[in-house]
């Protein structure tokens, strides 16, 4: 039990994004009426620009639809048929495709690209029927995510983002949602592509960002990911990752009107060549860096170092360095055993000019084990040891009476 509610609360402290101040100096104009950037390693925050209003997905919606058919593919090679079911109505609708034909043979695979890529309702529709019985099942499983990931202002009615006034999200949900689909190594291939030719030879897809630098020369090589969107109600939405110094960031961008000028892409291309020429990384603590020292009760161990697990550090605007920033440790000075692997036991902050930066959760990364025998010998020591003071006490009286 004790192991579940300490994942569970490091669940939530994930989901917990902390504001940096350098999203005050984060200068950049934008074609997005909506934009919203944080680190997804540190979870701090660089641009926000109401991302917390409520924003229509349109086609970034595919991105919960292939994250969640992956969770029911076993093998993405396996031969699939499309059928007349998934293209109904897609032509009335407007709506993007991949180009399938009903009867078609096609690998998960395909269906998968074929989502991302295109951006093809055919292909959500298909996913839907194989991975979840139907268009509903798979929706019924969107919405269950979104309450286990606590969104509160996000809600889902359809697989392929097509308008509809209940369907609609947030910026910043957007960011989690894409951060829980990166998680699977798979989808973040997928994400990341810039074209695909699909098994049969027959179909061959670029990307929102490869169509960018086609149509328009757009520089898109800093840019690690993406899936675009457009509907009149929505206009131009991005979801999109990017790289800097080890650091993965997530950007969501929405509104940005003009369906044919690429200008979410212009847009992401704008964060990311900014990040990129104004922000650095700060090493705080080195793999293996001594960052607490613990006396440990009720143990033979009795003392733990807690070292850091793995390089941590931090991306800050270039005129800030490690002399500029203070730390500090909310902990207590010991540790009571057992404890198990992944307990909270501190949290490290990291401050400029009295304003917190950053905070990182300080977990166990083994177990402080305490057996039975453990248990009896310690306090049995304990006890002998106490007895000892006071027979030596009660000696030393009756001397002194005498």
């Amino acid at each position: 039990m004790k192991k579940v509610i300490a994942i569970l609360i490091t669940f939530i402290l994930c989901l917990q994004i902390i504001p940096v101040s350098a999203s005050d100096s984060f200068q950049v104009t934008l074609h997005s009426q909506y934009a919203y950037l944080y680190d997804q390693q540190t979870s701090m925050v660089y641009l926000d620009q109401g991302s917390r209003e409520k924003i229509y997905p349109a086609s970034m919606t595919k991105i919960l639809t292939v994250s969640l058919a992956l969770d029911k593919i076993e093998d993405i090679h396996e031969n699939v048929r499309v059928t007349d079911e998934d293209l109904k109505g897609l032509y009335e609708a407007g709506a993007s495709v991949a180009g399938f034909y009903a009867g078609e043979l096609v690998t998960y695979e395909d269906l998968l690209y074929g989502a991302l890529l295109p951006s093809g309702a055919d292909a959500c529709n298909a996913l839907s029927r194989l991975t979840y019985g139907s268009t509903d099942g798979l929706v019924s499983a969107m919405n269950q995510l979104v309450e286990q990931l606590q969104l509160q202002h996000s809600h889902f009615t359809n697989v392929t983002g097509l308008h509809d006034n209940q369907h609609y999200t947030t910026p910043y949900d957007m960011a989690l949602i894409l951060h829980h689909a990166l998680q699977n190594p798979l989808f973040e291939e997928i994400f990341n592509a810039r074209t695909y030719t699909s098994s049969m030879k027959n179909h061959t897809w670029s990307s929102s960002l490869q169509r960018g630098k086609n149509a328009f020369n757009l520089d898109i090589s800093q840019i690690d990911g993406a899936k675009s969107g457009f509907t009149d109600e929505a206009q131009l939405t991005l979801a999109s990752t990017m790289t800097l110094e080890g650091h993965q960031f997530i950007l969501v961008t929405a509104y940005a009107k003009g369906q044919y000028t690429q200008n979410h892409v212009r847009d992401a291309i704008t964060v990311c060549q900014y990040l990129h020429n104004h922000y650095h990384e700060v090493i705080l603590y080195k793999k293996d860096e001594d960052i607490a020292d613990y006396w440990v009760l009720q143990s033979f161990q009795f003392r733990y170092k807690y070292k850091a697990p793995q390089t941590i550090s931090i991306i800050v605007p270039q005129d800030l360095t490690s002399d500029d920033l203070q730390f500090q440790i909310d902990t207590n000075a010991y540790l009571v055993a057992p404890m198990e692997k992944g307990e909270q036991i501190g949290t490290l902050m990291v401050y400029n000019q009295e304003q917190c930066l950053y905070s990182y959760d300080m977990v166990l990364s083994d177990d402080l084990s305490f057996t039975m025998f453990e248990r009896v010998a310690y306090y049995g020591i304990i006890i002998a040891l106490i007895s000892g003071v006071v027979i030596v006490v009660i000696v030393i009286k009756r001397k002194v009476s005498h």
